[in-house]
């Protein structure tokens, strides 16, 4: 069973169980706070989405450390002190042109991403190209990304 980790706002929660609901199972999605941080800290995610700031603590670094993939939201200002020296697959996404997956258009109704560069994994090869996602009222823009970002890891 594959472990999704996410640190984002409470108020996305819903909509990121929904959506990913077609690729894994509920209690597969795990959100992390830091009032449950204590009992999920020895857990090892494959997915690791950073949506909301950190606090630099070891549980934190600890639980980082071991997923496969780390989705970043690189528009805010986290502590992200936390990351250095982790051999870790990084995909970052936001409104910069330096992130791995960039939006690149918004609109009331959509948002499109660009995935800037290819991301090699040992089992696929991920290639540069826009993606179209729906957007949902009430959800932030954020958190609606980065799930479309683990739908993309999760295709064949």
């Amino acid at each position: 069973m594959h472990l999704i980790g996410f640190i984002t706002n409470s108020k996305n929660e819903n909509y990121i169980k929904k959506e990913l609901s077609t690729i894994v199972t509920d209690n597969s999605v795990i959100f992390i706070n830091d009032k449950n941080l204590e009992n999920i800290k020895n857990i090892t995610f494959e997915i690791l989405v950073i949506d909301n700031e950190l606090k630099n603590r070891a549980d934190y670094r600890k639980i980082i450390s071991k997923a496969k993939y780390i989705i970043l939201n690189s528009d805010f200002n986290a502590n992200l002190e936390i990351l250095n020296n982790l051999n870790l697959l990084i995909i970052t996404y936001g409104f910069n042109s330096k992130a791995t997956f960039s939006v690149s258009s918004i609109t009331e109704n959509n948002i499109i991403i660009c995935l800037q560069r290819i991301i090699n994994d040992k089992n696929k090869k991920i290639e540069p190209k826009e993606y179209s996602i729906e957007i949902e009222k009430n959800v932030e823009k954020y958190a609606i990304i980065a799930t479309k970002i683990i739908k993309i890891l999760y295709q064949k």
